[in-house]
């Protein structure tokens, strides 16, 4: 779903600023705090109670947040909140991604080139500086052929969503809306330039690169949702590991069964609040790519898990193992229902790496995991580069 249709995100959230946005910040006099993280590291920035996605989503694609960290909180319990902020993220780096990448397409574009060729006194590249105002002001002067270009560029997306006939009605709206997010997202410099040479003989060329590359990000949006899913059935398999553990330190004088630990409310809660105390909860952290660096990197997001109390050679060796599993199925339903037929539903997390890595190769999207140790720390790490 849209960023900007979701609800507020009711856990604590660490943002941890660039140096553009500690900048910004800065300027609006936004007080700025020491962070503590989840690698035992120092970083600054703001910790929200509350966080509305579409101000995650515009602090993200302005490339003002480095990091963006939750600890401190149960998976299970706070199931859905965990999921909508990965799917906040993921949507907003691929936004971002976009606005880069279409700029890319326009500045390689013969038509740009040629007009630097002619013109090497007002060569138009990333580095250009105009006055402020001006791009803006150029803009607001031609705002009905602006509209044109961008009902241009949308138009045959649009028409095939819509007259898609394997969609739903509620499919081809959220779909509709992603395209929508995704021009909203460019930058006004692109718009600036395609106006600019709108009558170039070969602009239609232009257009269709900017339309191409909107497709492909367009085709990759799925993975929010399966990143979302895959980080939270990882999170509820480590977490299990850990009240296990626990359960046998705080329940030795009485054992109890494990899974009656993770089932029972009134044994598990106890467990919580002794790993609560030790702070000895997950702790997530999504460390993103920024819009400058490399251009081969910065596609790159990551999403790591720290825990200080899962057995190391245990975690590695069921993702090691599983990694591999064949799990292709023809849709995300059809393979949770087999594996639930199949009596490995507490292992859902470890079979859907496979999944999602099949995915992601699907969409064109490098996809890596691996689980390490240092300091202390169990830290599971998956790599999405988009």
């Amino acid at each position: 779903m849209p960023a900007n249709e979701q609800k507020l995100i009711k856990i604590p959230v660490k943002l941890v600023f660039t140096e553009v946005g500690s900048t910004a910040m800065m300027r609006q006099n936004l007080k700025i705090s020491r962070l503590k993280m989840g690698d035992n590291t120092d970083d600054y920035g703001i910790v929200l109670d509350k966080a509305a996605p579409p101000f995650i989503q515009g602090m993200i694609t302005a490339d003002y947040i480095s990091k963006i960290e939750i600890s401190g909180v149960e998976p299970i319990q706070n199931r859905s909140d965990i999921i909508e902020l990965s799917k906040v993220i993921v949507f907003s780096v691929l936004y971002r991604n976009y606005a880069l990448a279409s700029q890319e397409q326009v500045l390689a574009s013969e038509t740009v080139k040629r007009w630097n060729h002619s013109n090497p006194s007002q060569v138009i590249d990333e580095k250009t500086l105009f006055q402020s105002g001006v791009i803006q002001a150029f803009l607001e002067k031609y705002p009905d052929e602006l509209r044109s270009l961008q009902k241009e560029l949308v138009d045959p997306i649009r028409t095939h969503i819509e007259t898609d006939k394997n969609l739903e009605a509620d499919e081809k709206n959220i779909r509709v809306g992603l395209l929508n997010n995704f021009v909203s997202s460019m930058y006004p410099f692109v718009w600036f330039i395609l106006l600019r040479f709108r009558q170039a003989p070969d602009f239609i060329n232009v257009l269709k690169n900017v339309r191409g590359c909107l497709l492909d990000f367009l085709g990759k949006t799925n993975i929010a949702e399966y990143a979302g899913l895959m980080l939270m059935e990882l999170a509820t398999n480590i977490e299990n590991l850990i009240i296990q553990k626990e359960a046998k330190l705080l329940y030795r004088t009485n054992p109890v069964d494990a899974k009656s630990v993770i089932q029972d409310p009134k044994l598990r809660l106890p467990v919580i609040e002794s790993l609560r105390k030790k702070n000895s909860l997950l702790t997530f952290s999504w460390k993103l790519g920024g819009a400058r660096m490399a251009m081969g990197s910065r596609g790159r997001f990551q999403v790591l898990l720290y825990d200080q109390d899962v057995n190391f050679a245990e975690t590695r060796g069921n993702v090691d193992q599983t990694k591999a599993a064949d799990a292709g199925r023809s849709n995300l339903s059809e393979f949770y229902k087999n594996l639930h037929r199949n009596g490995n539903e507490l292992d859902l997390g470890m079979f859907y790496l496979s999944f999602l890595d099949e995915a992601c190769d699907k969409m064109g999207i490098k996809f890596e995991s691996m689980v390490n140790q240092y300091g202390g720390q169990t830290i599971t790490t998956l790599t999405f580069t988009l």
